[in-house]
């Protein structure tokens, strides 16, 4: 979204500017009509393009286009047709998405909108989490490389407790708190045996209801001489059989890259959507 919002404020400064012109126009002189024209033009291009970038929000908010579209009433097809701008919702449709999300219709015409502009709930910090969730991640053992590790994460208030399993016994042991922003959650843990542990994570979604699960990063020091290690962990509030899931599980911990070098490793909006459908699989055939 980033191309999209550069144009968004880029439109923006040039509709103050003609505004600020239109403006100063004294009731002894007769404004330009085509310059009236060219910024009504310019205001109707930016309001398109950011309902075009409020519905891809929308989008992000519920999992998929599929979902959303079912949610406000219109067809896939013509959901595609507006993310485009081309045609906008009609004034039925705005209000309506408004309402069911409860939002301002000026800010949603006019202002791009954030997580915490979207949600049924006041508080946007509270339920979000079940009490218990299994977690998996890789083993970076090198004896071992390549299984998959099972944990747990339990919240309660605003601390947290990790714990990693092997053969039904806690191997490690970490606790600490975690902090929700506008987009992530970070979970800050510390062991006096094993050191720190830090997990980041997209900031689950609360018009879902409760967190079902999905990719954070974890970083913690490896099963390997306490080696500094990065990686993906999984969350899911139900348990996965390991070895019936192995080849999903391992798709979805695993990193890949086109080129030998690259600048960063993060978690994207699609990936931790794979991840969610996963899980969601698991539950509807448990």
């Amino acid at each position: 979204m980033r191309n999209e919002i550069d144009d968004l404020e880029e439109l923006d400064i040039k509709i103050k500017k003609d505004l600020k012109e239109i403006k100063n126009y004294s009731n002894d002189h007769i404004i330009n009509n085509n310059l009236v024209a060219i910024a009504k033009q310019k205001i109707l291009d930016k309001t398109k393009k950011t309902i075009a970038y409020n519905l891809k929000k929308l989008i992000q908010i519920e999992s998929t286009q599929k979902n959303l579209s079912k949610k406000i009433g219109v067809s896939e097809d013509l959901l595609s047709k507006y993310k485009s701008g081309n045609p906008i919702p009609n004034i039925e449709t705005l209000i309506y998405i408004c309402e069911i999300y409860k939002i301002d219709l000026a800010k949603f015409l006019s202002a791009r909108l954030t997580s915490l502009d979207i949600g049924n709930n006041e508080n946007p910090n509270c339920n979000i989490f079940e009490e218990r969730y299994y977690v998996y991640f890789l083993v970076t053992n090198m004896t071992k490389e390549g299984t998959i590790h099972e944990g747990t994460i339990e919240f309660f208030n605003n601390n947290a407790v990790f714990k990693i399993h092997s053969n039904n016994t806690v191997i490690k042991h970490f606790s600490g708190n975690y902090s929700i922003s506008d987009k992530l959650v970070s979970l800050n843990l510390h062991s006096a045996e094993d050191g720190n542990a830090h997990i980041s994570m997209i900031k689950p979604n609360i018009n879902k209801g409760r967190y079902v699960g999905g990719l954070s990063m974890l970083s913690l020091a490896s099963d390997a001489n306490s080696k500094p290690c990065c990686q993906k962990i999984l969350f899911s509030k139900m348990q996965i059989d390991r070895r019936a899931n192995f080849a999903n599980l391992k798709e979805l911990l695993s990193f890949y890259v086109e080129e030998n070098s690259f600048g960063n490793i993060k978690i994207s909006q699609a990936e931790d959507e794979t991840a969610y459908n996963f899980i969601q699989s698991k539950s509807t055939q448990s």
